[in-house]
């Protein structure tokens, strides 16, 4: 009995020496660290969303904005019989009080954080459901900036949208002070610019007790609205392109040949950005599904065989290789032979004698297949290849190269090639950039969009390359170019107005659709002092001396008035 007292004694001590020691390494060596952890126990953070930055045309338009949503919350420390709850909003909001349950068991966090069960109501609603306040405890109507595009479809492409972070895109999306559930840019510039666009967010800092409800509120940070950008984009130009355009798939891109800035870029069929943030998750679904592929940007990463408007780049070439003059003709009689296969003019009777005027003006097959020969395959390439027909452009946002055959062609394919037929591939943003190029006297642009951010400018890229063709090819080709639109002849005459100098070529492109061609028109104005180049592209619209012209004329029309 001694002997256990005695070692009793001697344990005791021990133990409290042990204690003393934990007791001291966690007030001394861990003590910064648990008063931390602790003091995050005790304060939660209630976050508040920025209002996102407004992004405006080049005059100040606005293109994307915010408006006010009226979100429905409650506060699970403030109900006490969520069922009835529910059951009563169910009525004033007309929704099945099971449904308003699953949404806010899966909302629900803190016990403190009010849980969103309907992200947006028309204000009758929330004024209704304010007006029911005493018998709703806990519920909260929170108006909320929710983002808006007053114009809906237009430029849709270009702005992109706005949709909620994947879990496992939060660990990299936290880094930069993205929330679980706020919403983030997904394309367009709301994608690109997101960082900009988002501005800083704010919140409340509350105290809470050991069962996470609130205490008391400690302090509000506000906060901080998101940059305003401001693009080169000119609103009424594009909805101008993209009511003429209407039903029809195709794309339209307008720039200034002289520095690279898009005026309009239009992708039909277009899509709503607003659906990705509604309440209706069923409708963005629905654009995911869309066989017509409304989410694509037709403008720069649709890619088409380009037909006829690559005559342009021939003729240049065999200017420059002084294959053919002004003077040089070549008679059409409807058709070729090469090898043991015929190859027929668009005009099956012929055209006759031809010169390179009335070659790009009545965009003679036979004329452009004979001089194709002439310039071979290698010559042919690589003046494609100046003209970057299959190179990306710089486009800053989502972008498809062209294509252009590598393996050695048959003179047959030499001779298709020369007119843009097959293995040819091209988007509307780099035949906008070649037409340009004709306009501004042999220079390939960058094309750029932003053109501040925040007030301040954007250093836009100048990035120009020169093309090796001379003053003299180029004022050859531009030549034909004018008479495309206004000789009553000339395939593009539909473009013609007395009032403004166009030049344009056409371009009716074969696919693998029967008798259902693709129609291009490209080409600027004015042409004595060039403001804008274009390109227009259908998807199965028949000739680019239909749709395309019209659209063409139109765009010149609006310019010459605009800048009047």
């Amino acid at each position: 009995m001694s002997d256990r007292l005695v070692q009793l004694r001697l344990l005791v001590p021990a133990l409290c020496g042990v204690l003393l020691l934990r007791a001291a390494h966690l007030q001394l060596v861990r003590g910064a660290a648990y008063l931390r952890l602790a003091e995050q126990n005790r304060l939660r953070l209630v976050p508040e969303q920025a209002p996102r930055g407004l992004i405006v045309d080049r005059r100040g338009a606005t293109l994307a904005t915010n408006r006010t949503a009226f979100r429905v919350a409650i506060v699970p420390q403030e109900t006490a019989d969520v069922g009835a709850i529910l059951a009563r909003l169910g009525m004033l909001l007309r929704r099945r009080p099971d449904l308003l349950e699953r949404t806010f068991l899966k909302e629900r966090s803190l016990a403190f954080v009010p849980a969103v069960i309907v992200p947006d109501v028309p204000k009758e609603t929330a004024l209704l459901i304010e007006e029911d306040r005493a018998g709703l405890p806990g519920v909260l109507v929170k108006p909320e900036a929710a983002r808006h595009y007053p114009h809906g479809s237009s430029a849709a492409h270009l702005l992109g949208h706005l949709s909620q972070p994947m879990a496992e895109e939060l660990p990299l999306l936290k880094r930069y002070g993205v929330r679980p559930k706020e919403l983030v840019g997904r394309a367009g510039l709301e994608q690109l610019l997101d960082a900009a666009l988002r501005g800083r967010s704010g919140g409340l800092m509350v105290e809470v007790n050991h069962r996470g409800r609130q205490v008391r509120l400690l302090g509000r940070r506000s906060p901080d609205a998101g940059a305003r950008v401001t693009l080169t984009i000119d609103a009424p130009l594009q909805s101008l392109v993209e009511q003429l355009l209407g039903a029809q798939p195709g794309a339209c891109v307008v720039l200034d040949p002289r520095t690279g800035a898009v005026l309009a870029m239009a992708s039909l069929p277009s899509f709503d950005p607003g659906v990705f943030v509604g309440p209706e998750p069923q409708a963005a679904a629905q654009l995911l599904d869309d066989p017509r592929s409304p989410l694509m940007n037709r403008a720069a990463v649709g890619v088409y065989q380009p037909g006829s408007i690559v005559k342009l780049i021939t003729a240049v070439a065999a200017l420059e290789h002084r294959l053919i003059t002004l003077q040089t003709t070549v008679t059409c009689t409807g058709s070729i032979t090469i090898g043991d296969r015929t190859f027929h003019c668009w005009n099956r009777d012929g055209h006759g004698p031809m010169t390179l005027t009335d070659a790009i003006m009545q965009s003679c097959n036979v004329y452009f297949m004979s001089i194709g020969l002439r310039l071979g395959a290698d010559r042919l390439r690589e003046a494609l290849e100046h003209a970057g027909v299959a190179q990306k452009s710089g486009w800053p946002l989502e972008e498809q190269a062209g294509h252009l055959p590598r393996r050695r062609l048959t003179q047959g394919e030499v001779a298709l090639l020369a007119i843009g037929q097959g293995e040819i591939l091209m988007t509307a943003l780099r035949a906008a950039l070649v037409a340009a190029a004709f306009a501004n006297g042999g220079w390939v642009v960058q094309p750029w969009v932003v053109q501040a951010v925040a007030g301040r400018p954007v250093a836009a890229s100048r990035a120009r390359r020169r093309l090796p063709w001379s003053n003299e090819s180029l004022a050859a080709v531009r030549g034909g170019m004018r008479e495309v639109v206004r000789n009553p002849l000339g395939t593009g005459h539909r473009a013609f107005n007395p009032s403004v100098a166009l030049a344009g070529k056409t371009g009716t492109a074969q696919t693998h659709v029967p008798d259902r061609t693709h129609g291009w028109f490209i080409g600027f104005c004015p042409v004595d002092e060039p403001r804008v180049a274009m390109a227009i592209v259908t998807e199965y619209g028949g000739s680019g001396g239909d749709l395309p012209a019209e659209v063409a004329r139109a765009v010149c029309e609006y310019v010459s008035v605009s800048d009047a």
